[in-house]
C-alpha cells in the first residue's frame, strides 16, 4: 500500500457519509508509547476491524527519532518506521479512520491513553524487579530506549531486559525492600 499524506491533511474534520459510514480523526502535539499503539491497534482489528475501511496516521514515538506510519484496510495493517523527524519539526501523533459503526468516542479516547504525558516512575540508577516470567531484581539503565519506557539490567547475570510500559505488571518497586 502507497501512503498518502494528503489523506491525513484535515485530522479534525468529521465526515458523515450515511448513517452508518463514519469517518473520524484525532491529533495531538506530542509522543506515544509505541507499545500501546501496538496493542491498542491490535485489538481495533482483532475487534472491529470487519467495520475499519481505511485508516491510517503518523505517529511520533517516546524514544525513536523516525516517525511510525501506518495504514490499513479492514483486517490487513501495515506499519513501519520512516523519515526521521526535523529538528525544528513539531513532533505529532495523528490518526484517520473511515469505517461502518465505529464508536468515535473509543478512537480517540484509546488513542489519546497511549500517549506519553507523565513522566516515567522510576529514575535511571533505580533499584526494581523486573517480571522476565518471574520477578528479579535489577537496575533502570535507561529511559525509553528504542521505545520501551524502561532498560533494566538484571543483578544475576547483568543481562538486559525491557520493560514496554510503566505498570507494575512489567516493573515495580522492589518488594519487602
Amino acid at each position: 500500500m502507497d501512503f498518502e499524506p494528503e489523506f491525513l491533511d484535515d485530522p479534525d474534520a468529521e465526515h458523515e457519509h450515511d448513517k452508518s459510514i463514519v469517518s473520524t480523526s484525532s491529533k495531538f502535539e506530542g509522543e506515544v508509547n509505541i507499545a500501546m499503539v501496538e496493542r491498542w491497534i491490535q485489538r481495533l482489528i482483532m475487534e472491529d476491524g470487519q467495520n475499519l475501511y481505511r485508516y491510517k496516521g503518523v505517529i511520533a514515538v517516546k524514544g525513536k527519532d523516525e516517525k511510525f506510519v501506518f495504514q490499513g484496510v479492514g483486517m490487513m495493517f501495515s506499519g513501519n518506521f520512516q523519515g526521521a523527524w526535523k529538528p525544528d519539526e513539531k513532533r505529532e501523533s495523528r490518526f484517520v479512520f473511515i469505517g461502518k459503526d465505529l464508536d468515535v468516542a473509543f478512537l480517540k479516547e484509546g488513542f489519546e491513553a497511549c500517549r506519553v504525558v507523565d513522566k516515567l516512575r522510576f529514575e535511571v540508577g533505580s533499584t526494581v524487579e523486573a517480571n522476565i516470567g518471574k520477578w528479579e531484581q535489577g537496575v533502570i539503565i535507561k529511559q525509553w530506549d528504542d521505545g520501551n519506557a524502561y532498560r533494566i539490567q538484571l543483578y544475576a547475570d547483568n543481562t538486559h531486559c525491557w520493560a514496554p510500559i510503566d505498570i507494575n505488571a512489567y516493573v515495580r518497586p522492589v518488594r519487602g525492600g
